[in-house]
């Protein structure tokens, strides 16, 4: 909805959104791949969750990764793993040299079970669970708030409240450099890791890296595929799009739809094992 504005001043046209719920928009995403491909008909994907599934093999996705026309990524957010603030974990180190440590999920496959397993299986954190259950992430939050979890991991996004509000500490984040809501927070440029944590980290990088994009389904025209890929670029820059962006709290960061097919998507196939495994276990 955000670039929905700048989208149709780029294409001169109406772009309605439709809300497609069901399997964490996999059915959204099922429907498209098997639809006209005339440019009609496009999709915003929860793409780490969409390509986590896909790779992981899992019940759910009827579509694989060429089954889709990649128009742009609209955003991508870094995952962090925030505490509770005052608790007993303060660092990543008090989490590293944790025993029993519990993470909050809303289940299976979601994202922060994905990442909470990510971390349990990399660091051998000792006796860690991820305690699942939760309808949503507001009940996490109030479980992490509460003391009945340790921690949560993922999206920026949605533990930006929490930090801004002192109830939750930012420990460690996926990016490249500490977020500017959690500048304590360690990175994972910053940890001592082998060879094999740091590919496995890297491969569900990889997959982070896929975000939101917008996609058709495979098959389109060249022209029309064009058409919508400049679209797409043009959109994100489009004033109106940059101004419901911001009174949204929503963070655009954009990739054009060339380097996802030609980058992020062919990077899948050379994942290693151990991210398969975990896939595998989260589901």
């Amino acid at each position: 909805r955000v670039v929905a504005p700048g989208l149709e001043n780029a294409l001169g046209g109406n772009v309605v959104p439709v809300n497609k719920p069901g399997a964490g928009g996999l059915l959204a995403i099922n429907e498209l791949s098997t639809a006209t491909p005339d440019g009609t008909e496009i999709a915003v994907v929860n793409g780490t969750g969409a390509a986590s599934a896909v790779i992981a093999e899992a019940e759910g996705p009827a579509f694989g990764f060429d089954d889709l026309s990649y128009l742009g990524r609209l955003a991508m957010d870094d995952p962090i793993l925030v505490t509770q603030a005052g608790g007993d974990y303060e660092t990543w180190e008090d989490v590293a040299s944790s025993e029993g440590f519990r993470f909050g999920s809303t289940g299976r496959g979601s994202s922060d079970y994905i990442l909470a397993q990510t971390l349990i299986e990399v660091f051998d954190l000792d006796d860690a669970e991820v305690v699942t259950g939760f309808s949503g992430q507001s009940e996490a939050e109030l479980a992490l708030t509460q003391g009945n979890v340790d921690a949560i991991v993922g999206p920026l996004d949605s533990r930006r409240g929490g930090i801004a509000s002192g109830e939750a500490l930012g420990v460690l984040s996926f990016a490249d450099e500490a977020p500017e809501e959690a500048p304590e927070a360690s990175v994972l440029s910053d940890l001592d890791l082998d060879a094999e944590q740091q590919a496995t980290l890297e491969g569900m990088r990889t997959i982070i890296e896929f975000g939101r994009p917008l996609v058709a389904p495979a098959g389109l025209d060249d022209d029309v595929l064009d058409c919508l890929q400049g679209a797409v670029a043009e959109a994100v820059e489009d004033p109106e799009a940059l101004e419901q962006a911001e009174q949204s709290g929503l963070r655009l960061n954009f990739l054009s739809g060339v380097e996802m097919a030609d980058d992020i998507v062919p990077a899948f196939d050379e994942l290693p094992q151990e991210v398969h495994e975990i896939l595998e276990n989260s589901y």
